[in-house]
């Protein structure tokens, strides 16, 4: 089976992932977790609806691949 992989950088995974704010409660801190995971998700789940598949997390880099052309998922 032939694999197509994808490089993409763990930042752009995360949504506002250019958003320095510090979060000065505990309870800011947790809400601020919560929609940064829900968003890593959705984008993971999109990568997934898309046929790629996580493989590894390298460094600063997510790593997927899917079946080449002509292979099914």
């Amino acid at each position: 089976m032939r694999w197509v992989y994808k490089v993409i950088s763990v930042d752009a995974l995360f949504p506002d992932h250019n958003d320095h704010d510090i979060a000065v409660s505990k309870h800011a801190a947790t809400n601020r977790r919560s929609k940064m995971g829900k968003g890593f998700e959705q984008n993971l789940n999109q990568l997934g609806e898309d046929g790629w598949e996580l493989v590894a997390i390298f460094g600063e880099f997510g790593i997927f691949k899917r079946p080449g052309e002509g292979q099914s998922f």
